[in-house]
């Protein structure tokens, strides 16, 4: 462990004093951001960090939150001063302060040598796959996170995460015609010397090689079929439609308001048997996000659905505590500036008995959708539209030609009822997705699903 941010005992001291009979935690951070970026017109460098300690109090009447942007161990008194456990109420930045210590010049140069090498070992597999129809926009970031939890019941965390990822954007070009495709590829490390051996030259080239054949092969793409369709979901990223379509409706502060799609449906059937959906802030192996959540709570797996009946919500503490649950490990925050929310991790599809060639087969007519990119989701009735940026045609039973951009809309629930055949090659995209909620954005996601099919869901064009 590297030197502590504030000192830990003044921490808990801090966190006792404010928990009036109500839970309070003081949270600390220090994070750094590394990137480079290889364009054609060159590369570029950067960095970002952030510093800072907040402390927040769970009341009757809500969560009530301060912060502090510099880590000192001596003005951890101010933010019990103007705090409500101070009988002043109020909420958000305290004026003043200053950044933390920059981190080290040598540690820096070394890290963006490394990540200059990885996009540039991108960028050039991406461009030779067609010389003078393919070029690429690699990002290459590195993230090193260190925090300290203290809460009022005398638990104390400290913590370090570090993840590396590579985002590789193929654009082809042809004739006036335009297509782009993005792969994703990350590992869990949090030692920036070890950045290179996390992905390797194998992963980054395979990325950038398969980015490439997709763009270049949808150049030939057609528009998409509309109407209420077959659609099959690829394994991989397209889990990212289970993440919009049921993931936020069942954070459990969404889940506990009135009307809310999932509200009072803990044991009953939601979706067909044999679906079972997991949200695990460890997984995939070998790129988990955190191994203890922002509250100090352990990370765990935690079984939404299980075998077509839902199980569980996500919960924080504040939410646990107001069901007689227990925290499982899923109270996050996008910064020190902000309180923990109930929030995904690892939202994923635990693998069927199908291979993806019988799904395929036993689909007379729908749409192959291998890329979902953004959506939205109305949280509280489970509406949601997301737009599918690459796929292909399903006709008799075979894949033939790709699509361009297309529109699923519909709700939640009934996306999961719709699923009817679950493949058995579960894949993950790790860190491949920037999720939004009540304005902490971005706040890095993965996904993961087996292939699967929702025997009908509406389609429209982009």
């Amino acid at each position: 462990m590297s030197t502590p941010l504030i000192d830990q005992d003044a921490a808990a001291r801090v966190a006792a004093a404010a928990a009036t009979g109500c839970r309070a935690e003081v949270f600390a951070e220090s994070w750094v951001l590394s990137r480079a970026v290889a364009e054609q017109d060159g590369l570029r460098l950067a960095q970002r960090r952030r510093e800072g300690m907040g402390l927040s109090l769970v009341t009757a009447q809500g969560v009530h939150h301060r912060h502090l942007p510099w880590l000192a161990t001596d003005r951890l008194p101010l933010l019990l001063a103007d705090h409500p456990a101070a009988g002043r109420g109020g909420a958000g930045p305290i004026p003043g302060g200053q950044d933390g210590p920059d981190v080290s010049a040598e540690a820096d140069l070394a890290t963006a040598e490394t990540l200059s090498r990885m996009v540039g070992v991108a960028a050039a597999e991406a461009g030779a796959a067609y010389p003078g129809v393919t070029t690429a926009r690699v990002t290459g970031e590195f993230t090193r996170r260190v925090t300290l939890v203290a809460r009022e019941d005398g638990v104390l965390r400290e913590d370090v995460n570090g993840r590396v990822e590579l985002r590789v954007t193929v654009t082809a070009r042809r004739n006036g015609g335009t297509a782009r495709v993005l792969r994703v590829a990350g590992a869990e490390v949090a030692d920036p010397g070890a950045l290179a051996a996390a992905v390797g030259d194998e992963r980054i080239r395979a990325a950038a090689r398969a980015a490439a054949v997709v763009a270049v092969r949808d150049l030939d793409a057609v528009d998409p079929p509309v109407g209420e369709l077959s659609v099959v979901l690829a394994a991989g990223g397209p889990g990212a439609l289970l993440h919009e379509v049921c993931g936020h409706g069942l954070e459990a502060d969404v889940a506990l308001q009135p009307g809310a799609a999932y509200g009072g449906a803990l044991g009953q059937r939601l979706a067909p048997s044999g679906l079972t959906l997991i949200d695990s802030p460890r997984a995939p192996a070998g790129a988990g996000l955190y191994r203890f959540d922002d509250e100090g709570e352990p990370a765990a797996e935690v079984a939404l659905l299980e075998d077509g009946v839902l199980r569980s919500y996500l919960h924080d503490r504040r939410t646990a505590g107001a069901t007689g649950a227990e925290p499982h490990g899923h109270g996050r925050r996008l910064s020190y500036a902000y309180p923990a929310l109930p929030r995904m991790s690892c939202t994923y599809v635990a693998p069927g008995t199908l291979s993806p060639e019988e799904i395929v087969a036993a689909t007379p007519f729908g749409l192959y959708v291998e890329s979902i990119v953004s959506g939205e989701t109305d949280m509280s009735s489970g509406r949601f539209s997301v737009r599918v940026t690459s796929g292909r045609l399903i006709e008799n039973g075979r894949l033939t030609a790709p699509i361009r951009e297309a529109t699923l809309t519909g709700t939640g629930l009934g996306v999961l009822s719709a699923i009817d055949l679950i493949g058995d090659d579960l894949r993950f995209m790790p860190y491949g997705y920037q999720c939004n909620k009540l304005g902490q954005f971005p706040l890095t996601v993965s996904v993961g699903q087996p292939t699967l099919r929702v025997a009908a869901m509406a389609v429209s064009g982009p």
